[in-house]
């Protein structure tokens, strides 16, 4: 898969991607439950506010499981292209200008095309899917 440069520099959650190495294996199963556990385990050990996992990858999309500590969650960026946002537990706040959406876990939401950001007030897992060109 190719991205562009200008894609992924500045993106808190692509350019984390950019330094790990890719599992493409199509036959795995992904225990998000697990794997958001330990990412956001990791997320509290390293500081940072989040921490990034892609856990599925195919064509033109990518599944990517974030893990938010309470306080934690991705500053203001642009969007690289279509996505959504889908709130596996815990909650955040997604906001782009004047509007804010809280998703609850279970919860789901466009990623608006403008510039945005997400907050975790509480430990939260999330899987944003980003449809790539």
């Amino acid at each position: 898969m190719s991205r562009s440069p200008v894609a992924t520099e500045g993106h808190p959650v692509l350019g984390d991607l950019a330094l790990q190495p890719v599992e493409e294996d199509p036959s795995r199963v992904v225990d998000l439950v697990a794997e958001g556990e330990r990412l956001l385990e990791k997320a509290r050990s390293s500081g940072r506010g989040r921490a990034v996992r892609s856990v599925m990858r195919q064509p033109g999309q990518n599944a990517i499981l974030l893990g938010l500590p309470g306080g934690g969650g991705l500053p203001d960026h642009a969007t690289p292209g279509p996505a959504s946002l889908l709130c596996l537990s815990g909650e955040v706040v997604l906001a782009s200008g004047d509007a804010e959406w809280r998703l609850p876990a279970g919860s789901a939401h466009v990623i608006p095309q403008a510039r945005h950001e997400v907050r975790a007030d509480v430990d939260s897992v999330c899987l944003l899917t980003v449809t790539l060109g």
